[in-house]
């Protein structure tokens, strides 16, 4: 009986014992360590486009970080990547500098000019390599993830009035087989790039369906690549699981539609289709709807009337919801939402002046929105349409998880 007395005693001791110990690591863990209801998963980088600043969010503990990622040069038009296991993230600017973020301590782990300007930027499959979309010189700068060393530099040029002439480089991303595909903008060519190869060899090139294509895009699986040319409604598209077909073209013009013969075409911002199972929404530029394409075919399917100029469609990881942004002071506070398989809208939110950023969180729970001119980042509820949270921040635009490590073309 003694000894059982005893064991019991000396096993009360010892959970005593790791109780302490697990609260003394939760008090002493602080912000950014691991002991807290968030975590590096739950974690969103806000760019603060007037400061030149990261904010850092975390949507589970409803809270900003107590801290800022400064100095990181013109985010007018940043864009980010992720490695795949977390550990850095990777900031493009149009100052061309390239900045590499430590995902652990949020603090800047290095950094580097690659141009004078820099448009877009995608990280390899395997995590190896950042590449970069240079505007100016032009051509795309490859560099080694963990030591930032610049390993390959390709130039890229067109002949014009029988001159070499250099051509700006837009549009990067990953795609399946650890290549990047980016796209010339004077030169009007697709550029597919081996990165799994030391001297990253443009396996091919191929010539776009009109000229000064800008804009571009991979679909989720990986499958199209997808180019919007400037004062165009043409698209070109290239299926990169069938390279013998070269590139074709698609419109997004309504079929049954009567279009002046001067009607004038903005470039569609290609970031902001939004796949759904076998259907691709696209917001059109300067009209008051959505275009609907099939995904396989890429034919024209229907219109979905807005109430202005959408600007992003994003659509749910459930795939069942579009939510679309605005353009114009009267619209530019509104979201709609809309039922990808009715193609109606069911829902319209009011939520900040000037919507510049949407993304959701992985399972669709809550959809990130940037409000621009009111300097405010909401947490809106996807199921319910109501916000849950919001924050206070420098000019927010960009809105980029640490999710987008796990998606193509991200």
């Amino acid at each position: 009986m003694r000894k059982v007395l005893i064991s019991t005693y000396i096993t009360a001791c010892a959970r005593s014992a790791a109780f302490i110990m697990l609260f003394l690591f939760c008090a002493l863990a602080g912000p950014y360590g691991d002991a807290h209801a968030g975590g590096i998963g739950s974690r969103v980088l806000v760019v603060e486009r007037a400061t030149g600043s990261l904010a850092i969010y975390d949507y589970q503990e409803r809270k900003l970080l107590p801290k800022r990622i400064e100095g990181l040069g013109n985010l007018r038009h940043a864009l980010m990547a992720f490695t795949p296991d977390l550990r850095y993230a990777f900031l493009a600017t149009r100052n061309g500098q390239l900045s590499r973020i430590d995902l652990t301590s949020m603090e800047v782990a290095g950094g580097v000019f690659t141009s004078e300007n820099s448009i877009d930027i995608a990280i390899s499959q395997d995590g190896r390599y950042i590449a970069t979309a240079e505007y100016q010189p032009g051509g795309i700068t490859i560099l080694d993830a963990q030591t930032l060393k610049v390993v390959k530099r390709i130039p890229t040029s067109f002949q014009h009035n029988g001159q070499e002439v250099p051509t700006r480089v837009t549009g990067i991303v990953d795609a399946p087989g650890n290549r990047f595909v980016a796209v010339q903008m004077e030169g009007a060519r697709i550029m597919l790039i081996d990165a799994s190869k030391p001297d990253f060899p443009v396996e091919h090139s191929f010539p776009t369906v009109d000229d000064m294509p800008y804009d571009a895009m991979i679909t989720p699986d990986g499958r199209f690549y997808l180019v919007g040319h400037i004062e165009s409604p043409r698209v070109s598209i290239l299926d990169l699981h069938n390279l013998n077909l070269g590139v074709r073209e698609i419109s997004l013009l309504d079929p049954g539609k009567k279009y002046d013969k001067g009607t004038p075409f903005k470039m569609p911002h290609m970031a902001s289709w939004a796949v759904a199972g076998n259907k691709v929404f696209v917001p059109l530029v300067g009209e008051d709807r959505l275009a609907v394409l099939d995904g396989e075919s890429w034919k024209f399917i229907a219109s979905v009337p807005l109430r202005g100029h959408p600007v992003y469609a994003v659509v749910s990881p459930t795939g069942k919801e579009i939510w679309v942004s605005f353009s114009g002071e009267k619209d530019d506070s509104y979201i709609q939402v809309v039922d990808t398989r009715s193609m109606k809208v069911t829902k319209e939110l009011k939520i900040g002046r000037r919507i510049y950023h949407m993304d959701f969180t992985p399972r669709g729970a809550y959809l990130l929105v940037t409000a621009n001119l009111d300097n405010k980042l909401f947490l809106v509820n996807a199921n319910t349409y109501k916000i849950e949270d919001e924050q206070t921040l420098n000019s927010p635009s960009g809105v980029f998880g640490v999710w987008r490590a796990y998606r193509i073309g991200l």
